[in-house]
């Protein structure tokens, strides 16, 4: 998916977070977006993902060439954060039988399929409630990064994983559809080094 940025503006309660901000973000790219704690990092991409309005200015979204209107926009976006979640009062076979519904994980006819990509031993029967923000993390990187969404937006994706399940979101980062366009939102170095381009928002 292509992404057109014109003059995007963003405040709360008066005080702006970013101004003017243009850009333009291929189809297939691996975009990162940088900058100090507080600078607006989530919000952008909060913004960029449909979740949030902007204060001013424009994003256009295209797949292949044809339009993607804002309110049909949430049928081709992943979005990952610490701070969203899944449906914590189900058990995990029930979380992927539910997004096989929705048309979901397509590549996946059955629970054990999908849930040997994952690489974790969970426990079929607990409510992810139960889980551990670890755990709960690998779950979402896992629904958005093994489907076949053509936009996935990433905000800190490495947090709550430890260097297992780190070194399990870099290889999955490595195999990821060339033709999916993946936007991080990241301070670190070796998330923001699978980018081939980058915006910086705010200063140091």
């Amino acid at each position: 998916m292509d992404l057109s940025i014109q003059k995007l503006s963003k405040a709360f309660n008066q005080r702006t977070v970013f101004k003017e901000l243009t850009f333009h973000i291929e189809s297939g790219s691996r975009f990162a977006i940088t900058g100090p704690n507080g600078s607006g990092k989530s919000t952008l991409l909060k913004i960029l993902s449909g979740g949030l309005l902007p204060s001013a200015g424009h994003i256009q979204y295209s797949l292949n060439g044809q339009t993607v209107s804002d309110d049909i926009l949430y049928r081709y976006v992943h979005f990952v954060a610490p701070y969203n979640t899944v449906i914590e009062e189900l058990n995990l076979p029930e979380l992927f039988r539910l997004h096989h519904r929705l048309g979901l994980l397509k590549a996946y006819k059955q629970y054990a399929d999908w849930q040997e990509r994952l690489e974790y031993s969970f426990d079929p029967e607990r409510q992810i409630k139960t889980f551990s923000s670890g755990m709960k993390q690998r779950i979402k990187l896992g629904l958005a990064l093994l489907d076949d969404r053509p936009l996935i937006m990433l905000d800190e994706p490495g947090s709550n994983l430890d260097a297992q399940g780190k070194a399990w979101l870099y290889h999955l980062l490595d195999q990821l559809n060339t033709a999916q366009t993946l936007i991080i939102a990241s301070n670190e170095a070796v998330e923001i080094a699978y980018c081939n381009a980058s915006i910086s928002v705010g200063k140091a």
